[in-house]
């Protein structure tokens, strides 16, 4: 017969298990199927889950089980006199609780004007642009694992306002240099196999027929450009969404309302259905995610509470067709994504974004 001690030793619950002590492989699949933009908060916890979440044996877990990430990536303007470069972050996408992470890593260079983003598995390239009002030649990538930046070997022709693509695993960029150029210049392509840019021409590569979506005009990294011969004009407002029923149809802003028009036949402009009117200073962003039918929307709001503070506002957007003439958007969620000291944020503060998924 137990006495009373050991009748309560018996009773008493076993010590917890460590997370850690469970087998290794059923650690990392549970460690793996957390997002990736959670990590740097989870690595705080000890020195094991830092070395855990650091081994490249969880991107090959996450690999082997099909999980990848949704990352959207923005470059804002934040009218900082005493950080003069514009600032990246990614949008956290933890439902109901949105918000701008900043990258933490500071841009290596002084960031250009009019550059144009595209991404490629975990990486995200910054091609050419203006800097101190010339057309450069670099080309830059962010590592969206590590959210480090490094450099790229410089493309052939300085160029501005490029139109590019990923294709086959090469990047192809058209067009943005000046007008001396000859034809040869027209167009380049990077192979990271081999780190190098080739020129090609559009007897080459006739990229306006196998990209275009939009007839009449070429469609390349989501953006849709004006063809007038090789010469490229970026409709920067317009943005891609396909709807339920596979039909691409262009989006734009104006003067705060979204429109729509059929991207094949009826180019008819005509309001978005079921919207509120949005602030006459928001900027529109795809979110290629969900089959390429969303939209993000911006805008700022500036406010005196004892000192002046501005949030920065983020709404996703849904299509649904309606019919044959409608067009009928639904708000997924809006929030405020970041807060910050002071008003002096330009108008125009959205200046990049891309879509990474890896």
């Amino acid at each position: 017969m137990m006495n009373m001690e050991e009748m309560k030793k018996s009773l008493e619950s076993p010590p917890p298990v460590s997370f850690l002590s469970l087998p290794h492989d059923i650690v990392d699949n549970c460690l793996a199927r957390i997002p990736r933009i959670l990590r740097p908060a989870l690595s705080l916890v000890s020195r094991s889950f830092r070395s855990i979440i650091a081994s490249p044996e969880l991107e090959v877990t996450r690999l082997r089980m099909g999980i990848v990430d949704d990352c959207l990536y923005v470059c804002l303007e934040m009218g900082d006199e005493n950080n003069p470069n514009p600032r990246w972050f990614t949008l956290a996408p933890i439902p109901k609780r949105q918000k701008l992470l900043p990258i933490l890593d500071s841009f290596p260079y002084q960031h250009p004007e009019t550059s144009t983003i595209v991404s490629m598995g975990s990486k995200m390239y910054l091609i050419g642009g203006l800097v101190d009002e010339e057309r450069s030649r670099r080309v830059l990538f962010l590592d969206c694992r590590s959210h480090q930046w490094f450099s790229l070997p410089d493309m052939i022709v300085p160029r501005d306002r490029p139109a590019a693509e990923v294709i086959d695993g090469k990047i192809y960029v058209i067009g943005g240099c000046s007008k001396d150029k000859n034809v040869e210049h027209w167009g380049e392509v990077y192979d990271p196999q081999t780190l190098t840019w080739e020129p090609f021409s559009p007897a080459t590569l006739d990229l306006t027929n196998q990209k275009s979506v939009v007839q009449g005009r070429l469609v390349m990294g989501g953006r849709v450009y004006e063809t007038n011969g090789l010469k490229l004009s970026l409709k920067r407002e317009i943005c891609l969404v396909e709807t339920e029923t596979n039909v691409w149809c262009e989006i734009y802003l104006c003067s705060g309302e979204l429109r729509w028009r059929d991207a094949y036949v009826d180019l008819t402009w005509r309001s978005v259905e079921g919207l509120e009117k949005l602030s006459p200073y928001s900027f529109l962003v795809t979110v290629a995610n969900s089959g390429g039918r969303r939209v993000t929307v911006w805008w700022k709001h500036c406010r005196y509470v004892e000192k002046w503070v501005t949030d920065i506002w983020c709404a996703e957007i849904s299509f649904k067709r309606q019919g044959v003439r409608g067009l009928r958007g639904c708000v997924e969620w809006t929030k405020s994504v970041l807060r910050f000291d002071g008003r002096d944020c330009p108008k125009k503060f959205v200046l990049h974004s891309a879509l990474v998924t890896h």
